[in-house]
């Protein structure tokens, strides 16, 4: 993990929030006071960084989880038949434990693709944001933007990408 992250890790993992700074970028609040942690600035260009690596994860994620989840799922045959079902689905209808696919697992399945979708469309206004903001500035964000920010950094810790022990 690249040194400035160290203090803002920790400081996260000590009840701290990630919020917008006045100034632009942002900055972690302590939990206890409520005040600013030192040397735990993000510049925009850090959370650049940041937001690059995530919405790299999240495009790998969805493609292997609705690629994934088409296969196994599968699908009814010609004209909801058991002739040329696929998957699971497939597997059940062949067995005669369903005549069809119940209604719940499409809906499911485009629930979660949508909730996916969602996710990487505010990363990419996030993206875009930076992008647009000039050099030697930095960009004034939101609170929701800092709560995005916060998970990425959250998830990173808990994948073992970052640790603050370094």
């Amino acid at each position: 993990m690249p040194i400035p992250f160290i203090p803002i890790v920790t400081a996260l993992a000590a009840g701290g929030t990630l919020v917008p700074h006045a100034a632009g970028g942002m900055i972690v609040t302590a939990a206890a006071g409520g005040g600013y942690v030192a040397g735990t600035y993000l510049s925009t260009a850090a959370i650049a960084g940041l937001v690059t690596g995530g919405l790299a994860v999240l495009g790998a994620g969805t493609a292997a989880v609705t690629g994934a989840a088409s296969a196994v799922i599968g699908g009814a045959g010609v004209f909801g038949t058991t002739i040329g079902a696929t998957g699971i689905t497939g597997a059940l209808m062949s067995a005669g434990l369903i005549s069809a696919t119940p209604i719940w697992v499409p809906i499911a399945v485009g629930g979660g693709l949508l909730g996916v979708l969602l996710g990487a469309y505010k990363v990419y206004l996030l993206r875009k944001k930076i992008r647009e903001t000039p050099a030697n500035e930095e960009a004034h964000f939101t609170e929701e933007e800092a709560r995005a920010i916060e998970r990425i950094i959250r998830l990173a810790v808990r994948d073992k990408r970052f640790k603050p022990e370094a």
